[in-house]
């Protein structure tokens, strides 16, 4: 199999006019300045020389893109080089002006906004006053120029209820993509939120099989739908998840130029290979040893629920960031999702391989 990087997830910036309650982002005084960001030609640089290694497309996020001023060039310079484009954005200060010439470039560019609710006061209680209103006038004039575009909604106590009708509104009444989150990764603010405003694994359970599932199954051709829960724990007929591939044809590079597994570990040495300012990305990705040894991962390796996992292979232990976020460092330690799951005995019994082994795991 070829060794090829074929997508980078960057942080454009780590500067966001919101402070939602679950934010991954370290907002220290530094992180939040502008003089810290790689310039427009230093990005462009970087994805011609990425290209070389076979780069395909570009994932562009925060912080907020929509705060740096020259985000329309870089996203259009990265599209001439060739390369797939997908934008997020939490879609409060992006402006018509900015989405109609992003229009031009739609057939090489997507597009995700973050909502929480379909409800203005729901919405708001998670990412601020005033967010809805701006959020949805953003998405309607997004479907006017007829940009690509899906909803991002994190599930938390505030929109639990509203999910069944958020999903259907946003996908059958307008036609959006719809991915749903239904764990606060502990990152950042989301260690403290994760406490407060995670839902427990037995709702998210009834939430999925009393309406998620079907709604899945009902739309199950369309590719713009999904469900991010680990491959072992979703039924075996629904399809619409992803599998993070990090280490495999992904690499993250934070706002300053950090080159990391993943955009949202850049700020962490555990994941930091090195900076894309003093090594090309091509030289990262070929002969780092510490990327190596995530390259090189063993899944076999793996503890606890995961270790015993059929799915091992395919998810490896789904995201190592949080595995080793939540476990001090190790390396193989178990999902925490899945982890959580086999210790409410709700794992299920056709996911795991040898029926008999104790899968216990303590961190």
């Amino acid at each position: 199999m070829e060794d090829k990087l074929e997508v980078l997830a960057v942080l454009l910036t780590n500067r966001c006019n919101l402070k939602c309650i679950y934010c991954g982002r370290n907002e220290n005084k530094d992180n939040l300045c502008s003089k810290f960001e790689l310039t427009a030609d230093e990005w462009i640089d970087i994805f011609k020389d990425a290209k070389t290694v076979g780069l395909k497309k570009v994932n562009m996020t925060g912080g907020e893109i929509f705060c740096r001023k020259d985000v329309l060039e870089i996203i259009e310079r990265t599209i001439g080089l060739g390369l797939e484009v997908s934008i997020e954005t939490n879609g409060t200060i992006i402006t018509e002006e900015q989405i109609k010439y992003l229009s031009k470039l739609k057939e090489h560019l997507s597009m995700s906004i973050s909502l929480d609710g379909i409800r203005k006061e729901t919405n708001d209680l998670t990412r601020g006053n005033g967010s809805f209103d701006r959020t949805f006038k953003a998405i309607n004039i997004i479907r006017k120029y007829g940009i690509p575009l899906r909803i991002i909604t994190v599930l938390s106590k505030n929109n639990y209820d509203e999910i069944p009708e958020l999903a259907t509104t946003i996908h059958e009444k307008l036609g959006l993509g719809f991915r749903l989150l239904p764990n606060i990764i502990e990152y950042g603010k989301g260690v403290e939120a994760n406490e407060t405003e995670s839902i427990n694994y037995e709702k998210i359970d009834k939430l999925m099989n009393d309406f998620y599932y079907d709604f899945l199954r009902k739309h199950k051709k369309d590719k713009n739908l999904s469900i991010e829960l680990n491959t072992a724990i979703i039924p075996v007929d629904i399809y619409q998840h992803s599998l993070c591939p990090w280490g495999k044809g992904m690499l993250g590079i934070g706002y300053s130029g950090k080159v990391a597994l993943c955009h949202v570990g850049s700020d962490n040495e555990m994941f930091i290979f090195d900076d894309a300012k003093k090594t090309p990305i091509s030289k990262i990705w070929m002969t780092n040893e510490k990327l190596k040894k995530f390259k090189e991962f063993d899944y076999d390796k793996l503890k606890g629920v995961c270790g015993n996992c059929l799915a091992r292979s395919v998810c490896r232990g789904g995201c190592r960031l949080h595995s080793m976020m939540k476990y001090d460092g190790d390396f193989y330690a178990p999902d925490p999702e899945c982890q959580n799951v086999y210790n409410l005995g709700k794992f299920p019994k056709y996911a795991i391989d040898d029926k008999n082994k104790d899968c216990s795991y303590k961190g």
